[in-house]
This record gives C-alpha cells, structure tokens and sequence, in this order.
C-alpha cells in the first residue's frame, strides 16, 4: 500500500476490542440451554424429529412394549426373547420404570418415514435416566445407551431405515454411578435426523473457544478473533451459514480435523500427548457384580462400534474378570471383542484378575492374581501383558516391582498419587524400586486423571503438568468416562482431532496429540528417549497414597474372610500336593483355580479395602468368600480322612514348633495340649508334668498377674495392662511415662471427605480411653491362664476380651501375650485401636508387607513423615532397637501406626458412607504383644505365621513335602503341583495352554527372604527328583539347578521371591 492510498481523513470511529467481553461472548454461541439458544448455533443441531412414543404421539414410527424382569434378577436375551415376548405390554415416554437395581426389557419397532431417504444419517434416541444395553433381533449387543445425556443416540444402520424393523434394549434401573433414586423416567425414545455440519461446527468451536481462554498472547487473540468472527458469520435464519462459519474455523484448526488425516504429520519430538481410550470399570463400588457385568457389554459394545467409526481409534482394557463374564454372558460380543484385539484395536492390558488393591491381599494372593490374568491372556490373546495396569488403587506396596517383573510386566502404570493430599509426588516418569531393587518403568499420566474428557485443559496439562520434562517429554492421556464405565464418546475423538489441528497455531503452547498407539509402544517409546530408563530418576520402596487411609480397617469382616480365605488355601494346596503325590487322589486343580478366582474377584480395589455400598458385601461377597471357606475346609476335610489317623499335627512350615493348641476332643484338660517337634511333625507331650515352665494367675488388691517364667504381665482392676515384664532378659516392656499401660482408646473419626475410605490426623486428637467394666478369672494354669474382661465401649457396644498366657516348654520357646477379642460394635464415626507404649527408640519402625518388610518413621520431622500417621501392615508390626524389641501380632487387622514410643494397631471403624450400616455388628479379633532379644529377625516373622496359622490337622502325614536347612530368614510359603501337569484337570479357559512332563509330577515351592538380608539354605524333597528349575511367578523355567540326591541349595538376595519347579521322576 503506497502512501498516497492511506486515507488522509478519518470519518469513521474504531475501538479496541474489550478481551474479556468479547472472551464472554464466545460462550453463547454453542450454549443449548441458554436464552439465545435459538439465534445460535443449537437451533441447526437437528434437521428432523419425530417425537414420537407418548400415547398421543404420531404412531407408527416409533413402538414400544415392556416386560419388567422378576424381583432383581438381571435375564439374558436368550431368557427373555421370544419366550417372554407375549408379556410385554405397551409403553410410552413418560412412564417411570424401578425400583432401583431392577432390570427391564423393551421391544422397539421403528419405521424411518420415506421422506428421509434424503439423509445420510438417522439416529434413534433414547434416554430412559439409566444405563440400557441395545440389542439387534437376533440377540447381538449393538450398543450401550446411557442416560442424562450420556450416551443417549445409536446410529441406525443403513439397512434399517428401509421398512419396518424390530429391535430390543434392556435397562437397569441404575445411572452410571450407581441408583441414588427408586424409579426412572424415559424421556427420550425418537427418531432424529442430526445436522453433522452443525454439529461439526460444535466441535469446531468448542475448541476455539478453549483456546481463546487458555492459550496465551498471540494465539489467544488469533483464536478469540476467530471465534468472534464465526459468530458474526453466522445467520439463524441461514443454515448454509454454517458451512461458511466451518471455512473460517479452518482457519485455526487445518482442514483435516474431519477425519484420521489430521495425524497424518510427523509427530513432535518435543510435547508429545499420546491418548489411548479407556473404560475404567470398577468391578465392584457402587453398584454389585450383577451390575458390572452389564456395564462390561454395554461398554465394550459400545467401543467396538467407535473403533469402526474412527479409524484412528485404539482402545485398552483391563482385568482378566471382565473377559471371563464376557465371554460367559455375552459370548457373541466376547468373539467380537477377539477379533478386534488380534487387529491391535482393542487392546487387553493389565496382566491381573482384576484391577486389585495392592495393600492388603497376601504375598500369594498377588502372585494368583498375575498367574490367572496371565494366563488367560496368553490363552486367550496369544501374548502376555507387559504392563500392571492400577490407575484406580489406594497405595502401591513396596513388593509390587518385583512382583511385576516375575509376571513379565516391565511397566507399571497408576495416576492415583495425584490424590494425595499433603504432598505433591514430585515424578510422573521414572524407575520404581522395589525392597529388592527390582524396578519397573512408570508413567503415571499427568492430567492426574484415567478418565479425562480429552478436552483443551486434559491435553495441555499433559505436558504443563508433567515432573520430568527434564528427562523425557510425552505425557499419556488415558482418556473416556469411567468408574462405571462407558469409556470414549465421539465428543472426544472429535476433540482430539481438533487440538491436533491447532497445535501449529499454539506457538507450541498446546502439544501435538497422537491417537492410535498402544501400550506397549507407548512405554518402547519412554525407554528410547531415556536411555532404557537409565536417565530417569528412581523411587525407592513403597508408592503411599496420603490419602484413604481408612481402607486398612473399613468393613472388618471381609478382611477377616480374604485372611483366611488366603491362609486355607495355603493348607488346601499341601495337603492336596501330598496327597495327590503319595495315595491314589487326584489334585482338584479345576476347584482350586476356581477358589482363587473368587479370592482374587474379592481384592478389587474397592471390594477387599471397604469402600462398596452394603449390597456388595451382603450379597455378593460375604457369601462368596464363607462359600469359598466351605469348600476349602471340605476339601481338607475328605483329604485328611484319606491318610492313616495318629494324634501327629501337620507342621507345614519347615522349622520346629513348640506351644499348646486348643483342639476339639483333645486328651488333655479344658481342650488344650502341648504339643513340640518330632521329626516332620508336631506331637503331643506325654503329659502337662511335661511343662516345666507352667501358667499361672494371682490376683493381689484387684490387680491380676499373669505369669509363665518367661513374662510377667501386671492388669489392673480397670483391664489395662500396666505392666509386662521379661523375666528372661531382666527389663519392663512397657514405658508407662506418658501413657497408662496398654488399653483400648476410641477417637472421633469424621474425615474430611469419603467416610469409608478416609480417617484424618485431627482423630489423634479426639479421642477417649476405655475403661472396663469387670474382670475376672477365667482360667488359671497349667496350660494357659487367662483373663475374661468385659468393657462398655458406649450404651450401644460392647467388647470382650480374654487376656492369656501360654505354659513353656523351654525358655527358648517364643510366647507372647495374647487377646482374644469378640466385640458388638454399634457406633457411629469413631475408630477403635489399641495402645502399647513400649520402652523402645528407634527412628523406624517395620511393617510386614507382601513377602518382607516396609520400613516407616516412627517421627514427624518432614511432611512426608507427617503423613504417614496411620500405615498398612499384614500379620505383624516391629519396633525394634539394637538390643531388643516388641512384635504385635494379629490375625486379620492390617491398620498399624508407631509413632515416639507408641505402638498402635487399628481394629475397628464406623463410617456410614457408601455403606451406613458398614462394620455394625458383632466381630471377633485376635493380637499379641510379642516382645523379643534383639532387633527384628525370623522370631518374629515366624511368630506371625503361626499366630495366624489353624493348627487343626491331626493325623499320620508321615514325612514332609520337603525341608529346609540352612539360614532362617528363608520362609517356605507355599507348596503346590504345577500348573502345567499333564495329569491336572484345568479350568477350561486354559485349554490352549500347553502340558509339559508327559508322566512326571512337579511341585512347585515359593520360598522368599523375609528380613532383607542374602540367604542360603538346602532344601531336600522328600521324593525321587528328576530335575529343578528357576521359575517366575508364572512357572515359566529360567534357569536349571543342579541337584543332589534330591536336594538343590537355594541362594537369595534380600527379600527375593523365588518360584522353583521340582520335577519328579516317574
């Protein structure tokens, strides 16, 4: 432009556009329930609609009938078409359907009008406010439909819309996050023909939008301006507007966001958002089973159609569980869901049963987990997963690495630490380093969410949000709605495709997404920009969660059901090997995989810590695990009738026992007997004479002693234990300076948020002491003394406790004081826990975790420290100085804390939310106080097998499976035949699996280092050997061990879990 053309004179008047209004204003043009919604874009969202299905509607297009299935039975196709068709009656929109968890089935008949054969596209719309699953004529899942504007359209098929065609869709009278009311409204059951150019433009500018409000300096103007611009373009009174408002969005966003052609660019090597579609389905929460197993259909139905729909399109799921139901339920679906896995479409992730808690289930229960998903995966799929998929877990215990990587999963994946809430964790990609030092690689998604909207914020907090850009910088974006499932919408891909488009006019503010990478390729891709991981940071030990807490202690009863459940199981298998081994008995493998396939459904990550409503624990899982105990303890049971009788005790442990055991029918006095190693077993002890170091009971003034010649245990006439005195080693246990003795306190327990999972550190603050009400002698000598006390907690609950003291044979023989605990328990917010001040310092104090120990500070120095004021631990916590210690022992608590000089196990709670009745009721509970020489060693872990141990198996077992020489800190903890032998009858799902040893038998031993220290020790089997491998958890052969007349030496770093085959000869 010359001078001479810039006018000279200026007659008009301009202004600066204000940014805020004209910011605002960008948000009326896509609002449909605003009051200008019909001058905007939602006027043009819809071309055509029948609104059809009220009795006075236009007939003809749209009919509807019903039939409600009995009580809360959920039928499957097969059961209700057509054999229940003559019932359903006529239904219209408007009528309400319940109550709530019920199941109902619609027969849909629809005709497409002939005027509408000029559209490309009809959608029937249906939104009864609940979940629904849509079926063809034939029995075909098509679909899932999900009220309140979920997931309310199904994209009618070409065929479809010539003549008359019949379909079908149930519902369950639940939204996607459970039933919080009793019945539903259909308010949607039409035809509708939808505007795509609108509705493009809806995305269009959605995203421009986002960018005018969270882009910075010239792209946030160029987007602003944009978007004004469209606006002023547009015409309510013009459709073909909107196409002209497309070419100026183009503008900003490319002119390929329509389709897969969008990504077709290189990616960026820097701020790099890779998105992968998930459906996170929690197996159990607010909703049961029953319900899941819907979810699982209606969800992945609903992806399948989405893969079709966007070429780009990958989606992952997870838990082994849900393929099962599937396949069972569903079996048309689940071949489908096959073949679009073998396309690398839909994507089985995960290698676990289910998506378990971490904290709470056993050693042996996580090593099933991995073995059952594993298994069914390579059965199924033909691979293995490569990487444990948890992104919903409360914690992640400080074995998981090493465990992973014996399942073959080198990668590990959560986001749940983004909930913590007094430390920001300070890494999203690095090396998790486990007590062995196994390591994992982790990428926990840094939009801190599994189910992101794939919106602007999502992708931009991706990289914005991301620790180590240092290291490496993609960011993973797990992205579709779950929970309840439902997974990716079709708003998402078209966001995606959107923000893709756009990134080159970010000025490299918003990274460039990718759509249509796997898993595995994902975390390749981390290991190549880090050097196999060797330029990214570690984290060593457990991954705490500061936050759930409570979930060590909610819903007591199922904790107590999972432990034994757990430790049954560990005599089922030994009895079963040996028996399988040595007498004309064939292993039940088929049972026990089943029983561990329950065990395991039951550690979901919300059924095991208590975070489900009542109907899951009343209906669902309490009756699975008493029938899981049933069938173990009758297994047992016809097991044991199988071997000659004798008064031998089945000593399953590897190490000599000594102590009194109560059993049924006993010879001696009051049930009980002293029994002592003989050989591979443990016998009774001729008589009570026998006992040199016996029980006793004195009471002196109200006060009671209880004494054996190796502790001495003071109780007041309150019930607080006042005292407890070594008598060996000549020193008090207990430091009364600050606190009474050991006693029972109850706190105020009203956490900030989410009662069941949470208790917060204001409850050390609140709290009352108990006092008892009465106490008095139960037994005395010379077996065991004990204690009864009796204590009114309040008006409404009452605890019991018997306080003994065992008889020794030795003075080397371990012995602790012991409660036995049986309460009715009515509160209302509070929390139940013991008190043990002990004359101990140490900076640390050990948790027992999954096969070895987590250390924690026993000090509040940092906020990290301050957070872990209440802990996790399994069948004991130490406290230990260099010279001596104290053990508490329990039998199915798992909530523990030591903090100064106080030791404190958790035993009850009473929240009222999810569950209001959760943990009311009556409870029995065991602990000890284990005081011992030294600092914590192998007393102490053997202690707590034992105190957890059911020492009930009486008979002539003969010789042991196999012994163990060597040092002590080598626990035996579990014996079992292998999965591959040719004579074991396999659950069917593995069938594809190959048998190995055509004749042969094989044992298979899990032995572990239980202190963190090397080990070594002889193990001989007490069969002909033929060979011995190193196996992972999955008894896949690593490396051969030499052996020697039946015996092979085992050699283990600190806390190492090591598997062995023992193949025998024939």
């Amino acid at each position: 432009m010359t001078e001479s053309t810039y006018p000279q004179l200026n007659v008009g008047s301009q202004f600066k556009p204000v940014d805020s209004i004209y910011e605002n204003r960008l948000r009326q043009f896509i609002d449909e329930g605003g009051q200008y919604s019909n001058l905007m874009l939602p006027k043009f969202y819809t071309k055509a609609r029948i609104d059809t299905g009220y009795e006075d509607g236009a007939e003809g297009y749209v009919e509807l009938r019903t039939w409600a299935a009995p009580g809360l039975s959920k039928p499957l196709f097969r059961s209700v078409i057509p054999s229940k068709l003559n019932e359903f009656k006529p239904a219209h929109k408007g009528d309400r359907f319940g109550p709530a968890w019920s199941s109902h089935w619609f027969e849909i008949k629809i005709k497409v009008p002939d005027s509408w054969a000029q559209y490309d596209t009809v959608l029937f719309k249906w939104d009864s406010g609940t979940e629904g699953l849509l079926f063809s004529s034939e029995g075909t899942p098509l679909q899932g439909l999900t009220g309140g504007g979920e997931r309310v359209e199904f994209e009618l098929p070409e065929s479809w819309r010539k003549g008359e065609q019949v379909f079908y869709l149930e519902i369950g009278c639940n939204g996607m996050s459970g039933s919080t009311q009793d019945s539903y409204e259909l308010r949607d059951a039409d035809l509708v023909v939808p505007n795509l150019d609108a509705r493009a433009l809806y995305y269009d500018f959605w995203m421009i939008g986002d960018s005018a409000r969270e882009l910075q300096g010239a792209p946030r103007h160029k987007a602003r301006e944009i978007g004004n611009r469209i606006m002023d373009t547009f015409d309510s009174e013009d459709e073909s507007s909107v196409l002209k408002c497309r070419e100026i969005a183009r503008e900003f966003l490319g002119p390929d966001v329509d389709s897969e052609k969008v990504y077709a660019g290189k990616m960026s090597v820097y701020n790099a958002v890779y998105a992968i579609g998930n459906c996170h389905i929690d197996t159990a929460w607010l909703w049961d089973f029953a319900t899941s197993k819907t979810k699982i259909a209606r969800s992945w139905s609903t992806q399948l159609r989405m893969i079709d729909q966007y070429p780009e399109y990958v989606f992952a799921a997870s838990a082994a569980q849900h393929f099962k139901w599937l396949k069972k339920y569903y079996p048309d679906l689940f071949k489908k869901v096959i073949s679009y896995a073998q396309k690398g479409r839909f994507v089985p992730v995960g290698g676990s049963w289910v998506e378990n808690d971490t904290n709470l289930p056993s050693g042996e229960g996580l090593v099933r987990q991995f073995l059952l998903g594993q298994r069914w995966f390579q059965d199924l799929f033909g691979f293995k997963s490569d990487t444990y998929w948890l992104p919903d877990s409360f914690g992640y215990s400080s074995q998981i690495p090493q465990l992973s990587r014996l399942a073959e999963m080198p990668n590990f994946l959560t986001q749940k630490l983004s909930w913590n809430n007094i430390n920001q964790f300070p890494e999203n990609t690095f090396n998790w380093v486990g007590i062995d030092s196994s390591q994992v690689l982790v990428h926990m998604p840094p939009a801190n969410t599994y189910t992101a909207d794939a919106n602007f914020g999502d992708v931009k907090r991706s990289i914005s949000g991301h620790h180590n850009l240092y290291n490496d910088q993609k960011g993973l974006l797990l992205y579709g709605k779950g929970d309840g499932g439902g997974g990716p919408t079709p708003s998402m891909l078209e966001r995606l495709r959107r923000i893709r488009g756009l990134a080159e006019n970010s000025a490299g503010e918003m990274p460039t997404v990718e759509s249509g990478i796997n898993v595995t390729d994902f975390y390749n891709l981390l290991r190549k920009g880090t050097d196999n991981g060797k330029s990214l940071p570690s984290w060593r030990g457990e991954l705490y969660l500061e936050f759930h807490r409570g979930t060590y202690t909610s819903q007591a009863h199922v904790k107590d059901l999972m432990r034994t459940s757990e430790l049954l199981m560990r005599d089922l298998e030994y009895l079963a090997t040996k028996a399988s081994l040595e007498l004309d008995y064939q292993y039940p493998h088929k049972k026990i995989d089943r029983l561990w396939q329950d065990i395991c459904l039951c550690q979901f990550h919300d059924v095991l810590p208590g975070s489900c409503i009542e109907k899951v624990y009343h209906e669902d899982v309490w009756p699975m695990l008493e029938r899981v105990q049933r069938i173990e303890l009758e297994l047992i049971s016809e097991i044991k009738k199988l071997f000659k009788p004798g008064k031998h005790i089945l000593n399953s442990f590897g190490w000599e026992r000594a102590g009194i055991v109560k059993m049924d029918g006993s010879w001696m006095q009051r049930g009980y007997t002293a029994v002592c190693s003989k050989g591979d077993t443990l016998v009774p002890v001729e008589s009570s004479k026998s006992v040199k170091y016996r029980s006793k009971v004195t009471q002196v003034n109200g006060t009671f002693v209880l004494e054996n010649g190796r502790l001495r245990a003071t109780i007041d006439s309150d019930g607080v234990i006042v005292a407890l005195y070594d008598i060996l080693h000549e020193r008090e246990v207990l430091d009364t300076t600050n606190h009474r003795g050991i006693q029972y306190v109850l706190l105020s327990d009203t956490p900030l948020s989410f009662p069941a999972w949470d208790t917060e550190l204001f409850s050390r603050e609140k709290f009352r002491y108990v006092k008892s009400g009465k106490v008095e002698i139960l037994e005395n000598g010379p077996l065991v003394s004990s204690l009864k006390i009796e204590h009114d907690l309040s008006d409404d609950s009452k605890l019991t406790t018997i306080i003994s003291l065992d008889a020794l044979q030795s003075l080397s023989e371990r012995t602790s004081l012991k409660f036995d605990c049986h309460i009715d328990w009515h509160e209302t917010y509070k929390f139940l826990k013991i008190e043990v001040p002990v004359s101990v310092n140490n900076d640390f104090a050990s948790y027992e975790t999954q096969f070895g120990i987590t250390k924690r500070p026993t000090h509040f120095n940092t906020s990290w420290d301050v957070a872990k004021f209440e802990c996790c631990c399994h069948k004991f916590v130490d406290y230990s100085d260099f010279n001596y210690g104290v053990s508490i022992l329990n039998n199915n608590k798992y909530g523990a804390n030591v903090h100064g000089n106080l030791m404190t196990l958790s035993l009850m709670r009473a929240p009222k939310s999810p569950d209001a009745h959760a943990d009311m009721g009556e409870h029995s509970f065991k602990f000890a106080v284990f005081p011992h020489s030294g600092p914590l060693g192998a007393q102490t872990v053997r202690a707590g097998w034992e105190f957890n141990e059911r020492l009930g198996h009486v008979g002539d077992f003969g010789k042991s499976i196999v012994s163990i020489s060597g040092d002590d800190n080598l626990i035996i903890s579990n014996i079992k035949r292998g999965e591959d032998d040719s004579d074991l009858k396999s659950e069917g799902i593995y069938k594809n699996l190959p048998k190995k040893y055509a004749g042969q038998k094989t044992i298979v031993l899990r032995i572990y280092e239980a202190l963190g220290g090397k080990a070594k020790a002889k193990l001989t089997v007490n069969y002909p050997v033929d060979k011995v491998f190193k196996t992972n958890i999955l008894e896949e052969e690593k490396s051969e061990v030499s052996v020697d007349n039946n015996s092979f030496i085992v050699e283990s770093r600190g806390f190492e879990i090591s598997t062995y085959k023992v193949i025998l000869k024939n």
